[in-house]
């Protein structure tokens, strides 16, 4: 494909970049894939095992291959065809939930062999999955970074509004139903992904070129190596890891929790469900505002009030399912506080991460993703076996109150960040050091 030269000084909407509109679309089916199996995959593992702990472990061995595998997958992908990845990552889609859906139509499903194609199928998403957000900056230019990724995170809002509530209502008329409908949507992903022309490497004034990348340029123990001490070598990447880390402990914690409480009670599974549709409602909301305000507000003034709302949100759950409160009236403030938690995810995205992202080399974004979710993701893989383990001996509100706690270290960790704090406006990235 021959390069797209825009007219000096008018900058075109990404959805007219080459690309662009396939990319969205394998990456949204893919999104959803994900969102309408993630509940049901917690239900079948309550139903076959009997147990909370059980449940809980089957989300955390399923993230430890996942992020195990990412390790090593961003330096995969920074030197392969990046295209072909995602292909590949769909189809193993298909093929390990369509499997579960078979084996729960047949009545012929364990918990053994749920939980290892959980963790196959995972360790394959953690190794290419990173293909996806890889090749977008090689699609879009800097400056529409911010906006892209609200888009981003508006998209995935909608998503879960429907996922959450949609997988426990199908569960509900059949369990291998959702798992069916999983397998039809990383179809959808491959195929898309098919369409996906070169990439394309996008300068700040919106023109094209040829993409470059790390493909055959030194061995892969050299790009290994070098993805991580790019990172490592920044402190405020390092502060992010740490910060990030944390904060998605606490989070997943107590998305877990109250999930994993729910079940204990006997809950409708539509109404579990309905705890993700509240909370990525209002990240649709969030989204809205962050495509408004992400390039004119300061980002890192912005990112610490975030983090400190998120404070906020989760302690009036400190007060649900105690002595004289019915479980309606706990439900309905567990739901509400839950909810609001997703108004400051979608602007923190798109000013933290699309700064490191925007002023990260294009041929390593695979390795930038790698050593920034890695690092983050490492303690959010035992939040669900910590919810689990803690529920037993300390009920919902000692469980919540556990992982309020790890949500103010992590936002101490940033207020007290001066480099955090001096992140500029989005149109001020060009000349801004990362």
């Amino acid at each position: 494909m021959g390069a797209v030269t825009a007219t000096p000084g008018v900058r075109r909407s990404f959805w007219h970049a080459p690309n662009y509109t396939a990319w969205f679309t394998a990456d949204t089916a893919s999104a959803a894939g994900g969102s309408l199996r993630a509940l049901a995959v917690s239900l079948a593992g309550y139903a076959v095992s009997g147990s909370t702990a059980a449940a809980g472990w089957l989300g955390t061995v399923a993230l430890v291959a996942q992020q195990t595998a990412a390790v090593f997958g961003g330096t995969f992908v920074d030197r392969h065809d990046r295209r072909m990845l995602i292909i590949v990552n769909a189809t193993v889609g298909v093929c390990m939930w369509g499997s579960v859906g078979a084996l729960l139509a047949t009545h012929m499903l364990t918990y053994p062999v749920l939980l290892a194609i959980a963790a196959l199928a995972s360790a394959v998403s953690g190794f290419l999955g990173s293909a996806t957000d890889a090749m977008l900056r090689s699609i879009i230019c800097m400056r529409d970074y911010p906006k892209a990724l609200s888009l981003n995170r508006g998209r995935d809002a909608t998503i879960n509004i429907a996922g959450n509530p949609i997988g426990g209502f199908l569960y509900g008329v059949a369990p291998w139903l959702p798992f069916l409908v999983t397998t039809c949507l990383y179809a959808i992903s491959g195929v898309a992904a098919r369409r996906i022309r070169e990439p394309q490497s996008v300068d700040n004034d919106g023109n094209t070129k040829a993409a470059a990348d790390g493909k055959g340029r030194g061995s892969f123990l050299a790009d290994f190596v070098g993805g991580w001490s790019w990172s490592l070598r920044r402190p405020l990447l390092v502060t992010v890891m740490v910060a990030a880390a944390i904060l998605n402990f606490g989070v997943n914690g107590v998305e877990y929790a109250i999930q994993l409480h729910l079940m204990q009670l006997g809950t409708n599974a539509t109404l579990i469900g309905a705890i993700g549709s509240g909370i990525a409602a209002t990240m649709l909301i969030g989204a809205m505002l962050a495509a408004r305000l992400s390039d004119r507000v300061p980002a890192g003034g912005c990112i610490c009030v975030g983090f400190a709302f998120l404070c906020a949100c989760v302690t009036p759950m400190l007060f649900a399912y105690g002595p004289g409160i019915s479980t309606g009236a706990s439900y309905t403030l567990v739901f509400a506080a839950n909810s609001v938690m997703g108004l400051p995810f979608p602007i923190i995205d798109a000013l933290l991460l699309g700064f490191v992202y925007a002023k990260a080399p294009t041929a390593m974004q695979g390795r930038i993703a790698v050593t920034l979710s890695v690092p983050a993701q490492a303690l959010c893989a035992f939040s669900s076996a910590a919810a689990g383990t803690l529920l037993p001996v300390l009920g919902f509100r000692g469980t919540v109150a556990v992982l309020l706690a790890a949500l103010a270290v992590s936002t101490a960790i940033v207020l007290c960040s001066a480099r955090i704090r001096r992140i500029p406006r989005a149109d001020a990235w060009d000349a801004a050091r990362l």
